[in-house]
């Protein structure tokens, strides 16, 4: 008995030492940033009302009151800004909400954000918090190129970038198109019954099986045979990322069931993962063997051919350990970043095209000259001559449109002590200790870069220069710019395009959020009086997963055209 005791005793005090070790390292990281901002606010820096307690969350507690209960956290920092001034809220200014996050620099003008993207050291830095945040979502702590720096994010990105060159993404889209034509079959199907239902999860289902595809080289049929293990897998371990969404949700993460369920289905994913792997290093080896080349290389077999190109390797030899970590983690990344935003941006274009038909009928006279009137050959087209997509580029305004209203992200960067950011007005804001975020959606609506900031008006992106619509010099941010701009930027328009290209001309959309909200009293004041306003679910989504009808257009090209 007196063993036992000891043993407990003995436990007890480690876990004491644990909890007093951990309290003590955050009672001095809540000393450092409070004291940051203290100071900052001393220097007359722009900011809401700080408590030495409790930061700003007070001031994000009143933003968020004033909001849709759902509404988009981007609200909350953009609804501060505003009341900081009771208008249109400064060009930047610090944010501290420790411990949900770091201390930020919230930047609101694209003239101020150009100048973190054009520092050498600052544009290529992504905060070591940010594994923290994307750890549930591709493992391995969290490490992935998202959140990788130096020579690791140059090793992991040169590994991948091949498969982005143009004559690759050509080569991908007979397989995407595949996958849109099964979309476009369901909504045929969906046409002729004049049912209300919401568009997102036939949105989702197709970025899946596109992912699965480009990413995988697997063909996952979720839009056809209900949901591959892979994909159930990973959209389960997004599930239990993404329930936590507010402050009690995030301290509910520390549920020692919801740690040990995250944990769990990581490892199950990984492998399922690692059987894909399996599957091409087999028919890698293969091709190599009978010396077939492939038009086109999924994500997974350009790493695989830069893998075995690395000097000393044979074809023969097995992926080591380290590589096969990574290579998990890159994978996980990919198909959240490529399923996630691109499917929200097909719904919200969906959304604001058919709520303007004036800009639908610019659109479908743009896919009747590049296409011609026969309207079911489009996608053979498109699979045939995938540069036919260079020719859009009033679809290509709509799109550009779409994310600059639905923005699905932000942009993070680490400050430094070196790079002091200057507003027009000459105010200077010190970065050092700071996250840098560049909010897209306030630099996307500020009215001193968008004239007519709330109007849905794609000409901004077909004028000229001289033009008073044109935008100003790095106001469209959605990609971002710099050493760390978005890679697969490129991929994501193509496929926005041959999406739109094939669905204007058939079919019509009509948004039913008044009848399914009928019942709900909703202030729509702060989010620009906006029906599909954003909400958070992993990338930002549209509200209400967009509540619609669909019907067959009855569509006929104008014969002289």
């Amino acid at each position: 008995m007196s063993s036992v005791w000891l043993l407990l005793n003995a436990f007890g005090g480690v876990l004491l030492t644990v909890v007093l070790v951990r309290s003590l390292g955050f009672v001095s990281e809540l000393w450092r940033h409070r004291s940051l901002m203290k100071k900052l606010e001393k220097m007359g820096m722009p900011m809401p009302e700080h408590n030495t307690l409790l930061g700003h969350l007070l001031e994000a507690k009143t933003a968020s009151d004033e909001l849709p209960p759902d509404a988009h956290s981007t609200y909350i920092l953009d609804r501060i800004a505003r009341r900081m001034d009771g208008s249109n809220g400064p060009p930047a200014y610090y944010f501290d909400s420790y411990p949900v996050s770091a201390p930020m620099l919230m930047i609101r003008d694209p003239f101020i954000a150009n100048q973190v993207t054009n520092h050498p050291r600052v544009s290529a830095e992504k905060p070591t918090s940010l594994k923290e945040w994307f750890a549930p979502i591709s493992g391995k702590g969290g490490i992935n190129l998202f959140t990788q720096n130096g020579q690791e994010w140059k090793h992991d990105h040169n590994l991948f970038l091949p498969f982005f060159n143009n004559s690759n993404l050509d080569a991908t889209m007979p397989v995407i198109i595949e996958q849109m034509l099964i979309f476009h079959n369901i909504l045929r199907k969906r046409a002729q019954t004049d049912d209300l239902f919401r568009l997102e999860p036939l949105a989702l289902s197709l970025m899946n099986d596109i992912i699965g595809r480009v990413v995988f080289n697997a063909e996952l049929g979720n839009q056809t045979s209900g949901s591959h293990p892979l994909s159930e897998t990973m959209l389960h371990q997004l599930g239990l990322k993404f329930g936590a969404n507010n402050v009690m949700d995030n301290i509910g993460q520390f549920n020692p069931f919801r740690v040990f369920s995250i944990w769990n289905n990581s490892r199950i994913l990984n492998q399922h993962i690692r059987a894909q792997v399996a599957k091409r290093v087999d028919a890698f080896r293969d091709a190599k063997a009978r010396g077939e080349q492939s038009t086109f290389n999924s994500v997974l077999d350009q790493a695989l051919e830069s893998y075995y190109s690395e000097p000393g390797r044979e074809q023969s030899d097995p992926l080591d350990r380290a590589f096969m970590d990574i290579l998990c983690a890159q994978l996980r990344m990919f198909f959240f970043a490529g399923y996630d935003s691109t499917s929200s941006t097909m719904v919200a274009c969906c959304y604001l095209i058919w709520t303007h038909p004036e800009i639908l009928a610019k659109l479908r006279a743009e896919h009747d000259a590049v296409f011609g009137r026969n309207v079911a050959a489009c996608p053979d087209m498109i699979s045939e001559n995938p540069s036919l997509l260079n020719s859009l580029p009033y679809t290509l305004a709509v799109v550009k449109e779409t994310l600059r209203l639905f923005p699905p992200a932000n942009s993070l960067r680490m400050g430094s002590k070196d790079l002091v950011l200057k507003s027009r007005d000459g105010t200077e804001y010190p970065t050092e200790g700071c996250a840098v975020q560049t909010s897209h959606f306030s630099v996307h609506r500020n009215p001193e870069s968008w004239p007519r900031p709330l109007e849905f008006l794609p000409e901004r992106f077909v004028v000229g220069p001289d033009h008073e619509l044109y935008p100003a010099k790095g106001a469209w941010r959605i990609f971002e710019y710099g050493v760390r701009n978005c890679t697969g930027q490129a991929f994501v328009l193509k496929e926005l395009k041959a999406f739109l290209a094939i669905v204007c001309r058939e079919f019509d959309f009509q948004e039913c959020y008044d009848e399914v909200y009928a019942g709900e009293k909703v202030d729509l004041r702060n989010v620009d009086y906006e029906k599909a306003y954003l909400i958070e679910h992993g990338a930002a989504h549209p509200r209400g997963e967009f509540p619609c009808r669909v019907a067959l257009s009855g569509y006929t090209p104008d014969e002289s055209r």
